[in-house]
Parts: structure tokens; sequence; C-alpha cells
């Protein structure tokens, strides 16, 4: 698909074809920033012939990849981070990375030893309901992302509030959270534009991403559908003139976005509640009332939204845990 965005002095976007068969993120977008040396928004999935696409990209409008001197991740999912290894072998000279801390566990050396699977995904899963040869192949789904990209070394952290600045450019970065812990937005205040990764798509819901690993998060009581609304409401107040995500076409009006967010997020918690009320029990089996249409590769994906939208339903006194299982059981109160 062929994406088009504004011409904008001193900025290049870069749509890497999404392959990823279960997807429907159509694109994985990296921003080039300033006129050289540039700043890389992101680093794509580490696809077949992606380095090359990016190569030819940047080639187009006059850079290679010695001209990059930073890479800023919005948060540290595979398909973000995937061509970092090879961009800075391909321009054969150190090249800084920044990304949130609370990503830093996503693109470790150890996760992706294990294949992004460990003992706190096995027990979620249980707890959730979900049989063994369902968890089989979300182990099998999850081994997949390792193809995507490679671990992660030789990185800084970037915090709420830090700038990126030449005299091109001022990326202010802006923390939020709840698609994953460590997901950032980089506000470019010159010429009003908002990178946003996966925290804002124009053309599907973003998904939060339930945390199983919260030890290691600088956010207390981490809720990720509760944080990532608080996240909208902070972009909600910025009006930029531009927002560019991390996958598929410039969104148009954010806050008519966010507001279509809120209303789906609020329908969605009312049909789990009715769903509940009339047969209470473990989240595996509510999918098919949730999510009719799931991909069998977003499985995972679908019981972390489903888990997530119970925490925000629990908080607010409307659904409960009757029984801790192994399987969990939710009802109504």
């Amino acid at each position: 698909m062929d994406i088009q965005f504004p011409k904008i002095d001193g900025f290049v976007p870069i749509s890497i074809p999404f392959h990823e068969k279960s997807a429907n993120l159509i694109t994985a977008n990296l921003y080039a920033v300033g006129k050289g040396p540039i700043i890389l928004i992101d680093a794509g999935p580490k696809f077949p012939g992606a380095l090359d696409y990016l190569e030819a990209q940047l080639k187009v409008a006059g850079f290679g990849f010695n001209d990059i001197e930073k890479i800023i991740l919005t948060h540290g999912h595979v398909d973000h981070i995937g061509l970092v290894k090879n961009i800075r072998k391909a321009a054969k000279r150190p090249i800084e990375c920044f990304l949130h801390p609370d990503d830093r566990l996503k693109v470790s050396f150890e996760s992706f030893q294990n294949n992004f699977w460990g003992k706190e995904e096995e027990d979620f899963l249980t707890r959730a309901g979900s049989p063994e040869n369902v968890r089989k192949k979300m182990r099998d789904r999850f081994s997949y992302f390792k193809s995507l990209a490679d671990p992660l070394k030789d990185f800084s952290f970037l915090k709420n509030g830090d700038h990126f600045s030449d005299g091109d450019y001022d990326l202010k970065v802006i923390h939020t959270p709840g698609h994953s812990p460590g997901s950032c937005c980089f506000y470019e205040s010159n010429r009003k534009i908002l990178f946003t990764g996966d925290v804002i798509i124009g053309h599907i819901t973003p998904n939060p991403f339930v945390e199983l690993k919260k030890d290691f998060l600088n956010i207390p009581n981490y809720q990720a559908l509760t944080i990532y609304l608080d996240s909208l409401e902070k972009l909600k107040a910025l009006e930029p003139d531009f927002v560019f995500s991390g996958h598929g076409k410039p969104v148009k009006n954010l806050s008519n976005l966010i507001s279509s967010y809120l209303k789906h997020y609020k329908q969605r918690l009312d049909l789990i509640e009715r769903v509940l009320k009339k047969k209470p029990g473990s989240i595996y089996p509510l999918l098919q009332d949730i999510y009719p249409n799931m991909p069998e590769g977003d499985l995972f994906m679908a019981v972390s939204d489903l888990f997530a939208h119970l925490e925000v339903l629990i908080s607010k006194g409307r659904v409960c845990l009757m029984d801790t299982g192994p399987p969990e059981q939710y009802c109504v109160t």
C-alpha cells in the first residue's frame, strides 16, 4: 500500500510494507528527522529486504546510514527495533540508540533467548483458562517474533521531558505508557508534528498489552488500559498539525480519533460486563463473544486485551474475581 505523507522540510517518512501475515498494520513507519546529520525514529522489523529498502529510501532523500546520528525508539516491540543492529553495522560506526527504561526487558538478550516466553506467560494463560494446545500455539507464535529483530545492547535511556535537538528540529519526549510500559511519543514543536509509535494508529484501535513483569517497572500498580487512557488525555491536549504513527497513514484529526478510541473502549467494557452477567467464567471461553473474528495468531493479544479491560471493570466495582482458580473466574458484582 502506497502511504502518502505531506512534504515537510527536514522530514523523511519511510514506510516498509508489513509482510507479517496475521497483522493488519499495513506498514512499519520510520522517520528521518533533520537535514544532516539525521535522527531516526524507530527501526522497523527485520523483514527480508527491509534494510535495502531503508537504504534506498534514505538515498532518495540524499542520506546514507552514515548520516544517522541517533536512533530513538517509541517502544521496545520487535517491529520497531528490528534493524538497529544492521543499521549500526552498515554505518560502520557506533550509533547511539535510545529507549525508555520500562521497555528494557523487551529488547534484552534474555527475552530473545527465551523466545519472549517464560513462566509468567505460561501462568497467565493458565489462569485465563487457555488449554494446553492453545498455549503451545502461542508459544510457537512468540518464537517467531525473534526473527523480526535482534536483541539490543549498548543503548541509552530516555525519559519524559527529554529533548533531542539541533538547529533543524526539537523533539520532546512524552512518556505515554499503555501499549507498552515504555511507550513514548515525540513532539516536534516547531512544525507541530507528533510521532506516536503505536500509541496512536489511524486505521485500528491500539491494544494496551498486559505487563507480566511489573517488578522491573517504575510505574506503581501498572494496569495497561487504565494508564493508556491517561496517556490519551496527555496527547489530546497537544493539538498538533501533523500526527505520524508507527503504522499506516498519517492521522488527520487527533482529537476525533482519540474520542473514537474512548468510545470503543467504553463499548467493550460494557460488552464484557453484559457477557459476564449472562455467563460468569474465565477469560478464554469469553473470547468468542468479545472477539468473534479474531485471527488465531492474535490469541495472546486478545487474552491480554480482555484482561486489561477486566482490570478496569474490577477497579470500578462492576466486576469481581470470584475464584482465583486456576482458571480465574469472573462475575459481575
